[in-house]
C-alpha cells in the first residue's frame, strides 16, 4: 500500500546532488566522485602548467607551433577570457525567459499537440537530465581553469618562468566560466521548477512506468 501511495509523489529533492547527477549515490560513492572530480582538475593545473612551459621552451628554440600548441604557450589571452563572459550572458537572458514564459515541448519531438501527456513529461525529463549534464560538464571546466589559475598564481610567486603569463587574462577568464556556471546553475533550477510544477517530475505509476518502457 505504500509503494502505491508513493508512486506518484514527487521524488524528495537534494539540490546539490542532483544538480550534480549523484542523487542515485550512496554517500560514500557520492564523496568519492567529487575527491575525483578535484582531484582530476586540480591534477590539470599541473599539467597545463608544464605543457605551457614546455611549448615556450619549443618556441624559444625556434620551433614552429601548431595551434593547441600556441594557446598553450600564449596561456591565457584575450580570445580566450571572452567565451564565459559570453555563455554567461546568453544563460541569463535565457534563464529570464523561461522564468517569464511557458515550457516549450521537448525538441525534435513534434508540437505539444501532438504528444501525450506521458510523452511530454518523458521528453521534459530527458531534457532536464541532458541540462543536469551539461551543468556537471560545465563545472568541470570551471573548476579545471580555476586549478590552472591556482597553480600559475603560486608558480608565479616562486617565481618559476613563465608562470604568470596571461595571469591576468585567466583571472578574466575563470571569473567568466564562474558566471556562465552560476547563470546555467540558475537555469537547470528554473527548468526544473517547472516541471515539478506540471508534476513532471513525479514518479510515474505503474501504467505509466509500463507505457514509458514500451517506447
Amino acid at each position: 500500500m505504500r509503494d502505491r501511495d508513493s508512486a506518484g509523489a514527487p521524488a524528495r529533492f537534494a539540490p546539490l546532488a542532483e544538480l550534480l547527477l549523484l542523487d542515485r549515490l550512496s554517500p560514500g560513492r557520492r564523496a568519492a566522485a567529487v575527491l575525483l572530480a578535484l582531484g582530476t582538475t586540480i591534477g590539470w593545473g599541473f599539467i597545463a602548467l608544464a605543457l605551457h612551459e614546455h611549448e615556450l621552451a619549443l618556441r624559444a628554440a625556434g620551433e614552429a607551433l601548431g595551434s593547441l600548441g600556441t594557446i598553450f604557450a600564449d596561456a591565457s589571452s584575450p580570445l580566450t577570457a571572452w567565451p564565459g563572459w559570453a555563455a554567461a550572458a546568453i544563460l541569463g537572458m535565457s534563464t529570464l525567459r523561461l522564468r517569464r514564459g511557458a515550457l516549450e515541448p521537448p525538441t525534435r519531438r513534434g508540437t505539444a499537440r501532438n504528444m501525450s501527456a506521458a510523452e511530454l513529461r518523458a521528453g521534459l525529463r530527458r531534457e532536464y537530465a541532458g541540462a543536469r549534464s551539461a551543468l556537471v560538464a560545465v563545472g568541470m571546466l570551471t573548476l579545471a581553469d580555476l586549478a590552472r589559475l591556482a597553480v600559475s598564481g603560486v608558480a608565479a610567486l616562486l617565481a618559476e618562468s613563465g608562470a604568470g603569463d596571461g595571469i591576468a587574462w585567466m583571472g578574466i577568464e575563470v571569473a567568466g566560466l564562474i558566471a556562465a556556471t552560476a547563470a546555467l546553475t540558475a537555469w537547470v533550477l528554473s527548468f526544473r521548477k517547472q516541471l515539478d510544477r506540471i508534476g513532471a517530475l513525479r514518479r510515474p505509476s505503474a501504467p505509466d512506468a509500463a507505457a514509458e518502457s514500451d517506447r
